[in-house]
């Protein structure tokens, strides 16, 4: 009976849309702008439905609806929406105007959204438009140059490597200077999650889609920061993803392929044959030092020359060939969006595959992320953000390591080394490193990261009375880490101990919930009241186990399991927690005057429960003197003008989970029976690092084309967490105090601007340069310096100041390195005396800083008709790095099973040369990779091309035939060029001032395809 009741119900259905679609009427229309321009791409609705259509290249629509006459709803980003009439057989013209609210920057705070002329801090905000076909793992990268005082870092070019963001400087000597990222208005988490001991390490931010962020809001003062409390001292990154909008559903399909290369020539060497010519010069001028005749000496250099560079059996081989390979990348991605008047929705589904320069890298990510609105009432509004990701990283070993392809190529495996021997086994006695045959590593060894992420959101809020919204959040991030690193028997890595297996889980949980009330009011017409008040908890916890297990059977089953030997088992969790309660009050008259105050008070399980709430708050303040009277005269060509400033308080939470505990170890025995050991003092005084924040800007636009934006700021930390020196007869050397200070004070200027727009032609500009100067103030209230390896932290100076021998070049009649004695006259200045006695030289205080002085980009985005191109230049100047690889490759002859440096080929070599490179000879006098010298230290200026894209969308006459809305071709690059004032190594390849290891930058080139259906 149901059966046929469904039958009898699937055919009226089936003839009620055979009906319906024989009794279709047409609809059709144009919609222009307010000059009378077509609009092209304008959702076109039927109200009370989800049927529509968009406008084609001519501002043309047409539509089939089941009656006459029908309400048509017109939107268009940056233009109010329409109501309008349209009946069949008369063509409806809908003129649009533009939405000064809509078209106005917003800044989104996760506390509220704000029309950018009502707000008083300083945010910068960077447009998903621009990331969108930039071939990134993760946004960060792409920031430098686009907003105004980032800085962005890697610890390695590896796909997926961890990464770190600076803002406004450096608030922090031994807590985090990470800023905190928000994402859809919840606190997440931050930096590597890799659980095997790479140095590479993995970002938490590479399980984010790119493509799925529609834009990146970066606070930098206290304004807003201050409501997110004693995790907001380094700023707040705000991402704000995609939303669905009403309109029909609109389906995206994105594809694209790419190669990688390096950025820069990396760490040039000499090839077989002029390595081994400058070795057998070496060997034959150390003889003549020694006062051997020409004759003995070149018999010298003939007899030990294939000890050093013999002409292998295969030819000289080029290592790169052999380690090192073209990355290469293919991400594809699809997406729906759309909804009605009542529910939005956004879901996307995407896969990303990128292998690296080393044959051990790469990432493979499969992402997919659903956010939903839903209208359930005229009061109630509920919603879901959800993010899925799994993510698996292949990294090789970096730093010293003789597996390092980067660091074995450019040091320790030589021309002179063959792959192979003659009867094709690996070769196991390789000139310097012995049987350390990177190449045999690579293909047996490798670490793993497998990642899995759930991210997951959910809100409601209601209206309890007009304008009084209750808002509660729910917030539950999981991750979990497992790491496998395998040491094959047949490797030297494993053979010892016929094989190891590392295996490591991390699981990650982090929890948020927050509840709002907000209030906004008018009073008197002219008085606009916006209150919140909040409650708010953060849970985290993280469990961590590892086994090490060795001695194999066979290499082929390394499933930690089936190894012989427990070498070692451990494991912790760690669990924190905050409450939060917070509130903020802004005030307008005639959105002219502008006043705004927040207040937060945290309490943190990191602190004893004496000092464990700390009070963060800010004031701000904004005048759009635009509206004044007495403007009006100049409105013609001043069309903005608006003076801001603010103060506040916001704070650092220590690193360490128990700082302020008196803690003992177990896990030190003695003889395999247990034992407890005193491993920390107890310090219930410890507090909050604070930031105290003072922001003025200046924001005014002339003529409706260029919009400029200046700001100063000054940034002082108090209370900086200080390791003190106290008496070893307490059991340790130091500790952990609130002692020091360090200021921050810089200058921004951020310039937009308009250069054409016409019908067929768009050109915008954007440009921006910042000054930061960081000074230490205090350091532990006992010393006022500190040496630390090259740098020295001195109150007056920045703190990562340089701290070494300074290099006074080579002797022009003998190619001996000089240096400057440096010793103080009775006045207290030094005296530049050249020795070259590296005893008599001593190392000095630099002008020289790694942090730069100047930073900035420009872009520029040009449209013309078909055709769009965008390009951003990234620059810095003022900082210097020092170059910790010239303790291995600086060798001038000291190391002569070494590589050698293309820098050498100007090394002395009779009298009279100017150079700043030493006569190369075995055992030199002075081995200049054994001294620290201003030789190593190097600029880190640099322009380079960070993005250009170029795209070609074809004309909607051409796509309709196809059944396509939209279909676009580009090309994409990013590190395309590169201009630096050091060209040795990439100015990028740069960590606190030293330069990396690991993997430098990547040039990578891609060409795709868009589709919109």
């Amino acid at each position: 009976m149901n059966r046929k009741r469904f039958f009898i119900g699937f055919l009226c259905l089936l003839f009620t849309g055979v009906v319906t679609a024989q009794t279709l009427i047409q609809i059709r229309g144009s919609v222009v702008d307010e000059t009378g321009e077509p609009i092209i791409g304008a959702n076109i609705l039927v109200k009370g439905t989800t049927q529509g259509t968009t406008s084609d290249l001519d501002g043309q629509f047409s539509l089939q609806v089941d009656r006459s006459p029908v309400t048509l709803q017109v939107s268009y980003m940056g233009y109010a929406r329409v109501e309008v009439e349209a009946v069949s057989g008369k063509p409806v013209k809908v003129q649009m105007a533009p939405d000064t609210q809509m078209m106005e920057e917003v800044v989104v705070t996760g506390y509220g959204t704000f029309k950018k002329s009502a707000y008083a801090g300083s945010a910068s905000n960077v447009k998903g438009e621009k990331m969108k076909d930039i071939p990134a793992v993760t946004f960060k990268d792409l920031l430098q140059g686009n907003a105004a005082g980032v800085q962005f870092a890697s610890s390695s070019g590896q796909p997926g490597a961890s990464s770190s963001l600076n803002i406004r400087g450096m608030g922090s000597f031994n807590a985090s200077n990470a800023p905190l990222y928000v994402i859809d208005g919840v606190p997440m988490r931050a930096g590597s999650i890799n659980s095997i001991d790479s140095k590479a390490g993995l970002d938490i931010m590479s399980t984010l889609n790119s493509s799925d962020i529609e834009s990146i809001t970066i606070i930098k003062d206290a304004a807003a920061a201050s409501l997110y409390g004693s995790r907001a001292a380094n700023g707040v990154v705000l991402i704000t993803t995609k939303r669905g909008k009403a309109g029909k559903p609109s389906i995206q399909f994105k594809a694209d392929w790419g190669q990688s290369d390096f950025a820069m020539e990396y760490r040039p060497i000499m090839s077989g044959e002029e390595r081994r010519q400058h070795i057998y010069d070496g060997l034959a001028a150390g003889q003549i030092k020694k006062g051997k005749s020409e004759a003995e000496a070149k018999a010298y250099a003939n007899k030990k020359i294939d000890d050093y560079a013999p002409v292998p059996w295969c030819g000289y081989v080029d290592w790169d060939d052999v380690l090192l390979q073209k990355g290469n990348h293919q991400s594809y991605e699809t997406s729906i969006t759309g909804g009605t008047e009542r529910f939005n929705y956004y879901s996307s589904l995407a896969y990303l595959k990128q292998e690296g320069l080393s044959l051990r890298s790469g990432l493979e990510r499969i992402s997919g992320r659903l956010n939903v609105d839903y209208n359930a009432t005229d009061k109630l509004k509920i919603g879901a953000n959800i993010l899925f990701a799994t993510v698996n990283q292949e990294v090789y070993s970096e730093g010293t390591s003789y597996s390092s392809p980067f660091y074995t190529s450019r040091n320790a495996v030589v021309p002179s080394d063959p792959v192979y021997n003659e009867d094709n086994t690996w070769n196991r006695e390789l000139i310097r490193i012995g049987d350390r045959n990177p190449a045999l590593a690579a293909a047996y060894d490798f670490q793993r990261e497998y990642v899995t992420r759930a991210f997951n959101t959910v809100y409601g809020e209601y209206e309890l009375l007009k304008d009084l919204k209750f808002k509660s959040t729910f917030s539950y991030d999981y991750v979990n880490t497992k790491g496998r690193e395998w040491y094959d028997p047949r490797t030297s890595n494993g053979e010892d101990k016929n094989g190891g297996m590392i295996k490591k889980f991390y699981e990650y949980k982090k929890m948020v919930w927050a509840n709002q009330l907000s209030y906004k009011i008018t009073l008197a017409e002219n008085h606009h009241v916006d209150a919140l008040a909040g409650y708010e908890i953060d849970d985290q916890y993280r469990d961590f186990l590892s086994g090490y297990a060795t001695n194999f059977a066979t290499p082929d089953k390394n499933e930690i399991s089936n190894g012989m030997k427990t070498e070692s088992v451990s494991g912790n969790d760690i669990r924190t927690r905050m409450v939060s309660y917070i509130s903020r009050l802004n005030y307008d008259y005639k959105n002219k005057y502008y006043l705004g105050g927040s207040f937060r008070t945290d309490g943190s399980s990191r602190f004893h429960r004496n000092n464990r709430w700390g009070s963060f708050w800010s004031v701000s303040a904004a005048w759009r003197a635009i509206e004044e009277d007495f403007i009006s005269p100049a409105k013609d060509w001043l069309t903005d003008l608006k003076l801001r400033a603010s103060y506040g308080v916001n704070g650092t939470l220590p690193s360490d989970y128990f700082g302020y505990m008196g803690l003992s170890s177990l896990t030190n025995g003695y003889l395999e029976q247990p034992g407890i050991v005193r491993s920390q003092m107890m310090n219930k005084d410890l507090q909050w690092e604070t930031n105290h924040n003072l922001n003025l800007g200046l924001d005014f636009g002339l003529w409706n084309r260029l919009n400029v934006t200046l700001e100063y700021y000054t940034r002082i930390t108090r209370n900086l967490l200080m390791d003190r020196p106290i008496s070893m007869t307490s059991g340790f050397d130091s500790y952990l105090m609130n002692i020091g200070e360090v200021k921050n004070r810089g200058i921004e200027l951020e310039v937009n601007s308009t250069n054409v727009q016409t019908k067929n032609f768009l050109w915008n500009t954007t440009f921006n340069i910042s000054h930061n100067r960081n000074e230490i103030v205090t350091l532990d209230g006992l010393q006022t310096e500190i040496i630390s390896g090259n740098q020295i932290r001195k109150v007056g100076k920045s703190y990562r100041t340089f701290y070494l021998i300074e290099f006074a070049g080579i002797n022009p009649e003998t190619g001996a390195p000089q240096f400057y004695t440096n010793e103080k006259d009775k006045d207290g200045n030094y005296k530049k005396e050249i020795t070259e006695s590296v005893e008599q030289a001593r190392a000095i205080v630099l002008d020289k800083h790694a942090e730069p002085d100047v930073i900035g980009g420009l872009s520029n985005t040009l449209r013309y008709k078909w055709f769009d191109l965008s390009f951003m230049f990234s620059y810095q100047f003022g900082g210097y790095s020092y170059d910790t690889w010239a303790q291995k490759t600086e060798h001038g002859g000291n190391d002569l099973k070494a590589n050698i440096p293309t820098y050498y080929r100007n090394s002395w070599k009779r009298p009279g040369d100017v150079t700043n490179y030493e006569l190369f000879y075995e055992n030199p006098a002075v081995a200049m990779n054994k001294i620290s010298t201003t030789r190593r230290l190097h600029s880190t200026d640099f322009i380079r091309l960070k993005t250009l894209t170029f795209g070609i969308t074809l004309p909607k006459g051409w796509t309709q035939k196809l059944k396509i809305d939209r279909l676009r071709f580009y090309a994409s690059a990013n590190n395309l060029w590169t201009w630096a004032a050091y060209d040795y190594y990439d100015p990028e390849a740069v960590s606190g001032g030293t330069a990396i290891w690991g993997t430098p930058p990547l040039r990578t080139v891609t060409f795709g395809f868009n589709m919109h259906f």
